[in-house]
């Protein structure tokens, strides 16, 4: 007997519509084209790996299945896993900087809400075998070409740094467990948690601790840098903000840097970025629609020490900035070829070289007078008629 299940999608999931699917997959191939202008390859991985890929036995957000031979495996939740195996065990060969790129489904049990799901969409490059500033600086740049691809202009990208805040905490004194409780609470943005970390600071400079309770508000220009950078004097923060201040004047090169602010506060919900890290936020969302950053431990944990960098961006989040901006309609063709009796032949002729000039045609299913043609090219959503006399 057939239930009320047989017409609905598992939780997390939903159906594209027609029209939808038009406009999202002009966004998706807007983003790898611009990719593949900057020398990005295109990748490919499994939709599911061995549990271990991703450095752990998976937790409540993971979806985890057995093989037949008794093998624990996931969903993949991230992509950037993935790539560091298929790098580090496919292409040891051939060039030392490597510049691959996705476009993938990925998979996190979680509570839903307007651009969250359950399986999701996203697309993200990762360059490997690049430390340094330039490399940060092109992923940063590229993200922002992959939000002006899609349509996006108005966009902001914060920008933080994983050794300013490694650096501050043991300039505060911070055991490891403080610290780990720090990056707790910047993740959370508990602001309240850390005010009172800051008050607990004994024998740190009152500067110190004033930056320790501003945490949350340690944002804004290059100013910013140099305003922190004369306070702190921990050898790990200072090399964190100069690492910052060489990354803003190479994207004052690309003639990006009216899209960046700093965050100092930031820390990302990955535990295994190691440098620079940032996202990128648009005005119809509440949360970030990108994000990315230096990594140059992963590949460690497939037998490779290699730097790596990269970002990804949410294409459902960004499709969902599109619609809120009246901008995913995009149901129109370019013709539709209808004929009277006996006329088909003629219609199909007409219908394949009109496609063979790059028109987008829809032909009509059966015989029709020119009026109804009309009616029907309206219906189809077709911009002009060609009617076969």
């Amino acid at each position: 007997m057939m239930t009320n299940k047989v017409y609905q999608v598992p939780y997390g999931t939903k159906d594209i519509l027609p029209g939808e699917m038009k406009a999202r997959r002009k966004v998706e191939n807007a983003i790898i084209n611009i990719f593949d202008k900057w020398g990005y390859d295109e990748v490919k991985t499994p939709s599911f790996e061995y549990v271990e890929t991703f450095g752990s036995t998976g937790d409540e957000s993971n979806f985890r299945f057995f093989d037949k031979a008794n093998k624990l495996l996931m969903l993949r939740t991230d992509m950037t896993a993935p790539i560091a195996r298929l790098a580090a065990t496919r292409l040891q060969d051939g060039e030392k900087i490597k510049r691959l790129c996705y476009l993938a489904n990925l998979y996190r049990y979680e509570e839903i809400q307007a651009g969250r799901q359950c399986e999701f969409e996203q697309a993200g490059v990762e360059l490997l075998g690049a430390s340094g500033p330039a490399a940060d600086a092109e992923i940063i740049v590229l993200a922002a070409e992959a939000f002006k691809a899609a349509g996006l202009e108005n966009f902001a990208i914060s920008i933080g740094h994983v050794d300013f805040v490694n650096g501050l905490a043991r300039e505060a004194g911070f055991n490891e467990e403080e610290t780990e409780e720090l990056k707790s609470c910047l993740r959370r943005h508990d602001a309240v948690a850390i005010y009172e970390m800051a008050n607990r600071m004994e024998g740190s400079r009152e500067e110190v601790k004033k930056l320790f309770a501003d945490f949350f508000f340690l944002q804004g220009g290059i100013e910013l840098i140099e305003r922190v950078a004369n306070i702190v004097r921990d050898e790990k923060a200072l090399a964190a903000l100069n690492d910052l201040r060489r990354i803003y004047e190479l994207l004052d090169a690309y003639g990006a840097s009216q899209y960046i602010s700093f965050d100092l506060g930031l820390y990302r919900s990955f535990n295994y970025y190691t440098g620079m890290l940032f996202e990128i936020y648009l005005p119809e969302m509440g949360y970030p629609v990108a994000g990315g950053g230096r990594y140059d431990k992963m590949m460690e944990s497939f037998g490779l020490d290699c730097p790596a960098t990269g970002f990804a961006l949410g294409v459902d989040r960004l499709m969902l900035a599109l619609a809120r901006r009246g901008q995913t309609n995009n149901r129109n063709w370019d013709v539709l070829v209808a004929f009277p009796e006996g006329k088909i032949q003629e219609a199909i002729v007409k219908a394949t070289a009109l496609r063979a000039e790059g028109k987008s045609v829809k032909l009509a299913t059966e015989a029709m007078n020119l009026e109804d043609a009309a009616k029907e090219a309206q219906t189809l959503c077709c911009t002009s008629l060609v009617y076969i006399a």
